[in-house]
């Protein structure tokens, strides 16, 4: 074999590694992401269809209206995790008008590396539970806070978001009794959003897609002290 065949060899063999090692396409673990001997992380996509259900509900007795949503994951690429689904439940524990779903937080106060933080219009208005089933025998679950927000557009829609923050409570298969935690920020866009707060219910209500990236960072219970 030639010096500059084995140079072409070298230099496919270099791309081959590099892909593998940014984890791109390759699956929804990223090792390069985590920190220590037992730390593993994962990072992947799912596609959301999410329903405001029971509302207004009864708040007073704790029968709160909530967004129910199901869907499936995906890898950063689009590639679906075969038979893999996602269920969530986020009951709105204050009154929907008092979510402050259009309100945001003030500007921050430099030095930013020291307090104070102004936090007006950041507080959750209920936690919420996550269920990734991985579709090969593996799953989590995650509960902790989430904070939606919309900002109505000059064409006359609006761009939703919500974000949540969940402790791992539960898994099965390979994270049987994992610990960690795990962080989501979910998107979604109304071509039509009415000023009405009224009329945006059932919109809601209707249901709507979204798409979600998900990060994980967790130990396997074989690691725990």
């Amino acid at each position: 074999m030639g010096s500059q065949s084995k140079n072409v060899i070298q230099a496919l063999d270099g791309i081959r590694k590099a892909i593998k090692g940014c984890g791109c396409c390759c699956g929804i673990e990223f090792p390069q992401l985590s920190i220590g001997p037992v730390e593993e992380t994962l990072i992947f996509n799912d596609n959301d269809y999410i329903v405001l259900k029971n509302f207004p509900g009864n708040p007073e007795k704790g029968d709160f209206p909530y967004f129910s949503s199901h869907g499936h994951l995906t890898d950063l690429c689009g590639k679906a995790l075969p038979k893999s689904r996602v269920e969530t439940a986020f009951p709105l524990t204050v009154p929907l008008p008092e979510v402050g779903l259009t309100n945001w937080p003030p500007e921050q106060p430099a030095p930013f590396d020291k307090p104070p933080v102004e936090a007006a219009n950041t507080n959750p208005p209920g936690p919420s539970k996550q269920f990734y089933d991985f579709g090969d025998g593996n799953s989590i679950v995650t509960v902790g806070p989430s904070l939606p927000k919309i900002q109505p557009l000059k064409d006359g829609g609006s761009q939703f978001w919500v974000s949540s923050i969940g402790a791992i409570s539960q898994g099965s298969g390979k994270y049987e009794k994992a610990r960690g935690l795990a962080s989501y920020v979910g998107s979604a866009y109304f071509p039509v959003w009415p000023a009405n707060p009224q009329k945006q219910i059932p919109i809601l209500q209707a249901g709507f897609n979204v798409k979600v990236a998900i990060v994980v960072k967790l130990v396997l219970k074989e690691y725990w002290a």
